[in-house]
Parts: structure tokens; sequence; C-alpha cells
């Protein structure tokens, strides 16, 4: 069963409502908010849907501003093994490496 924790941001006014709509999403239980609008969201996989169309689900909510991936468990990913670091390639040309002039 997939899990995974969510930390939305939302308007500490339309709280009600937040929950609302995302308690009427299968496997999603809405749990403690700070004060300046930081609500913590659990998603569990159900028969109805992945943890992946959940989450996706969870952005079109109105009244959510924005979603941060706090944890995620998924058991189909666990059971491959871990690679062997010696067989690994370094990557070449990454978007991440700083242009050198």
């Amino acid at each position: 069963m997939g899990l995974a924790s969510l930390v939305l941001r939302i308007n500490p006014h339309q709280r009600i409502a937040a929950e609302a709509a995302l308690g009427a999403f299968p496997g999603v239980e809405c749990h403690a908010m700070s004060d300046d609008g930081k609500l913590i969201v659990t998603v569990e996989e159900t028969p109805q849907s992945s943890v992946a169309e959940t989450l996706i689900a969870v952005h079109g909510v109105p009244e959510v501003l924005a979603v941060t991936l706090a944890y995620e468990h998924n058991p189909h990913l666990s059971s491959f093994p871990d690679p062997d670091p010696s067989t690994l390639t370094p990557a070449t040309h990454s978007p991440c490496e700083e242009v050198q002039p």
C-alpha cells in the first residue's frame, strides 16, 4: 500500500472548505494546521485511486495554494535492488552543472 504525507499551503480562512474538498478524495485524511495555513495531510492508496492520482487531484483543489511532498512510501519501488555504485556512469552535460566559459 502506498502512502504519502503532504504539507499544503492554504488560506487559514478557507480551512473548512479545503478540508471538505480534500476529505472527499478516497484515502485522504487532514490533520493539524498551523496559524499561517500549513495543513498536514496524509494520502493512502485505495482500490479506487493510487497515491499519484490523488496527489494530482489535490493540486486542483481551489483552496490549495501549494503542495509539498514531505514523505512517500511506495512498496512497488522498494523491491528493486540498490544499484552497485561501481557500475554507475557519471552524468555528462547535466543541466545542473555550471556553464564553463
